[in-house]
């Protein structure tokens, strides 16, 4: 007959109490404590050095939760021809690693396996020694360290900044941040140590830095070290292009300009002068009625344009206008 807990009990008679209420069920079996393996390791070269980077699982294949004092089993070993596990395990080294708060990051270096390729893997072994696997494993060719840009320098150029560097031939990656912003930005690649970048806008300060860089698989890249990083503040020095187009109609008491509107995109306004002296400031539409004229006088217009920094175009092509 099942037996019914009682009430009443000290402390110490209810947990024998409860451990006698309910049903028995089976007896469960030692948890094996096995980490979920790594799926994450990711691998480039740096300049002389591999850097590993891979996440540390927090939990066992059973579900239950790390203590944080597991065995991290990083290897690296080269490979040549068809990969075997066996024959790779038996000739890779272990690496010391590094983490924090569950990040890894391992740093090997890359001058023993130059010209060879490397496979990496990680497994982590739980407190009784038990793993559940390695991790994906990453095959990366190894190259001669690449040269380090170097005297890094930028100049002002029209709608752009213009980078320039030392480095040898070959080709390079160039980042970009807002100063003071914590993430960097890939603005493309060149094949030569110069670079233009024209998403700019005057005034904010710029912070660069370039990286050479070597394709050493389809979606794989070799990396210099980076260069030093540039802080750069364009200003804007260039006038904006002549306008074109001017065309003039007289009437009895004004001359009518019109002229092709002006593209550039930090355009402000227009300037007109009439026999060589400014007659209207501020002009924002390509057109200009002049209204201060007299009868039968014959006068020459030409018209100039201006940009948001104040800097302002040569003036336009002449067209003579008379007034009847």
């Amino acid at each position: 007959m099942r037996r019914r807990c009682q009430s009443g009990l000290s402390l110490a008679a209810a947990v024998v109490a409860l451990t006698g209420c309910g049903y028995v069920g089976d007896p469960l079996p030692p948890a094996l404590r096995r980490p979920v393996p790594v799926t994450d390791l990711a691998a480039v070269q740096r300049g002389a050095k591999i850097i590993v980077q891979f996440t540390l699982p927090i939990s066992t294949t059973e579900g239950l939760e790390l203590r944080g004092d597991e065995d991290v089993e990083l290897r690296v070993g080269p490979v040549d021809g068809t990969f075997d596990a066996g024959v790779w395990l038996s000739g890779a080294d272990r690496v010391a690693v590094k983490a924090e708060q569950g990040a890894v990051r391992a740093d090997v270096d890359a001058g023993k396996y130059a010209g060879r390729t490397v496979v990496l893997g990680a497994r982590v072994h739980g407190p009784k020694g038990r793993d559940a696997g390695w991790s994906n494993l990453v095959a990366l060719p190894v190259v001669k360290p690449l040269g380090t840009p170097t005297r890094l320098a930028a100049a002002n150029a029209p709608d752009s900044v213009r980078l320039t560097w030392a480095g040898s031939a070959g080709e390079f990656h160039i980042f970009r941040r807002v100063a003071g912003t914590a993430a960097w930005v890939y603005q493309g690649n060149s094949a030569e140590t110069g670079f233009t970048d024209p998403l700019i806008e005057y005034g904010a300060k710029y912070e660069y830095f370039v990286q050479a860089v070597q394709k050493v698989d389809e979606n794989k890249f070799a990396e210099s070290e980076t260069s030093e990083m540039l802080e750069f503040q364009p200003v804007d020095k260039y006038p904006p292009q002549i306008p074109t187009g001017l065309s003039a109609a007289a009437g009895s008491r004004s001359v009518e300009l019109v002229w092709e509107r002006n593209t550039d995109k930090d355009m402000a306004f227009y300037r007109v002068y009439r026999d060589g002296k400014r007659v209207a400031d501020d002009v924002a539409a390509a057109s200009f009625s002049d209204g201060q004229v007299e009868t039968g006088k014959t006068y020459q217009y030409q018209v100039s344009a201006v940009d948001t920094a104040g800097n302002e175009s040569g003036l336009s092509a002449a067209i003579e206008a008379g007034v009847s």
